[in-house]
């Protein structure tokens, strides 16, 4: 009976075998991967909400200054200053009748 003691001390099975201990740090990588990767993903989605933000702000911006732009256009095109402005600075006259020739 003393040598069965023995044998059965020497073939203790391991409580976590080599095959099941691969398999368990594989699926603790597997999902440390997949936390980092969610992670990074509403690092990036917050950031490019920001960036979204910014442009979206920019294009307002934009548009207030092309509104602007379009009422100083219609300002300086309009007959009376165009009319002040060639007289005053351009010294420019209206052509007398004798002056104007018509072309065919």
């Amino acid at each position: 009976m003393s040598e069965n003691k023995g044998k059965n001390k020497k073939y203790q099975p391991d409580l976590f075998p080599p095959k099941m201990l691969l398999k368990g740090m594989g699926c603790l990588l597997l999902f440390l991967a997949a936390a980092f990767f969610d992670t990074w993903c509403g690092i990036q989605t917050r950031r490019m909400g920001y960036e979204i933000e910014q442009v979206r702000m920019q294009h307002e911006s934009l548009l207030n200054y092309q509104k602007k732009l379009k009422i100083e256009k219609a300002r300086l095109t309009s007959p009376q200053v165009l009319r002040r402005y060639a007289t005053g600075e351009l010294e420019l006259q209206t052509p007398k009748p004798e002056q104007i020739i018509v072309v065919p």
